[in-house]
């Protein structure tokens, strides 16, 4: 073979050699263009490496704008088009991820505070676990039930001032159906039992305290009607006594009238006559303690048949005889729910019937709780 057969067919398989590189550049899905024009392998390895050289250069100048350099890199037809798909490779790159999980990060902040504000003018809330709904509890605002529902919901309180166990008028549980607020939180509701056999059951209930600002629990009192029968409750003072009102060591002034004495279903354990005096009798009225600091108090029924109906009414109020009720309260809030759960499920629950868990009350916390109360 002659030398001019040998360079001619060494230029042809050249030549084959860069259509098949170029073939091979246009087959792939992710192609490199420049100006709309497909490039072969050859060019994108000639534009990287005068991109490398150019870098380096500028660098040694002392100039690193990222702006700057892909400015003169244009200009020297050093660049590549942006594909469609570049921002979805960028987030697949490492950069990519660590910028989605800030924008996550972001948004569950937001999230966050979005909850917070919420609780701070939201609402009290009464929820029944799956179990017990699925059961055929049903919880309505109306004696009728027209409206049932597993879950209610009621309008806050808000720029509450003090108030006095001593005011409540006799009527604050049966002359109201619903939200029934004025200088105290009030809420009258409904529970019935809809089984289709003659199977009973019993439940349980617990109010819960789910946050609060100013260590505002410090002064309210919280009072629970159950079929006409009242109990109230409030926290134990800094030394962990009771925070009876008056005091156990005072002696020389108290109520006119116990407050209410006639619909307590434990008169003897929440009421104490100090003195008399003619025909004045003088009282202490003394709250239960809360469960803990986070559980206000805990109640039930027993033989529950198809067809009862059980009434509640919650009443909260910022006691102003309490020692604790002072300035520093103001601006507070507080955020409470009634959970109503079958007496046979066990530990605690959430408002969907699961188990409760750290991560759990955490996450619940931020996206359920509601707050009823805004100090």
């Amino acid at each position: 073979m002659s030398d001019e057969k040998k360079e001619k067919g060494g230029r042809l398989h050249k030549e084959q050699k860069t259509a098949a590189g170029s073939d091979q550049q246009r087959r792939l899905i992710f192609k490199k263009k420049r100006g709309g024009v497909v490039l072969t392998r050859t060019e994108v390895k000639e534009i990287k490496a005068g991109r490398k050289a150019l870098r380096k250069e500028m660098r040694s100048r002392g100039i690193r704008s990222r702006k700057e350099f892909e400015t003169t890199a244009a200009s020297l037809g050093l660049y590549f088009d942006k594909g469609r798909l570049a921002g979805l490779l960028w987030f697949l790159s490492g950069r990519g991820l660590w910028a989605l999980l800030g924008a996550a990060l972001a948004l569950l902040g937001a999230l966050a505070l979005i909850s917070v504000i919420s609780q701070m003018r939201g609402y009290f809330t009464i929820n029944l676990t799956d179990a017990l709904f699925k059961e055929g509890i049903a919880l309505s605002e109306t004696p009728d039930f027209e409206t049932q529902a597993s879950s209610l919901t009621a309008l806050p309180a808000t720029d509450v001032p003090e108030y006095s166990i001593s005011f409540f008028e006799d009527d604050i549980d049966t002359g109201y159906y619903g939200e029934h607020n004025a200088d105290y939180f009030a809420y009258t509701y409904f529970l019935r039992y809809e089984a289709e056999d003659d199977s009973e059951l019993s439940y349980r209930w617990e109010v819960d305290i789910s946050s609060e600002a100013q260590s505002l629990s410090e002064a309210v009192w919280v009072m629970i009607f159950e079929d006409g029968e009242m109990a109230f409750y409030a926290k134990v003072d800094e030394n962990g006594e009771t925070e009876c009102l008056p005091a156990k060591s005072v002696n020389n002034v108290g109520y006119l009238e116990a407050p209410l004495i006639q619909y307590s279903a434990t008169p003897d354990d929440q009421y104490e006559v100090i003195a008399t005096s003619g025909s004045a009798t003088y009282y202490r009225v003394i709250p239960y303690d809360f469960v803990s600091d986070t559980v206000v108090a805990t109640g039930g029924m027993d033989g529950v048949l198809p067809g009862d109906v059980h009434r509640y009414t919650v009443v909260v109020w910022l006691e102003g005889d309490d020692p604790d009720c002072t300035d520093d309260l103001i601006g507070g809030h507080l955020g409470l729910n009634m959970q109503f759960s079958l007496a046979t499920e066990g530990g605690d629950e959430d408002n969907t019937g699961n188990t409760t868990g750290g991560w759990w009350t955490w996450f619940k916390n931020i996206f359920d709780n509601l707050k009823w109360w805004n100090g």
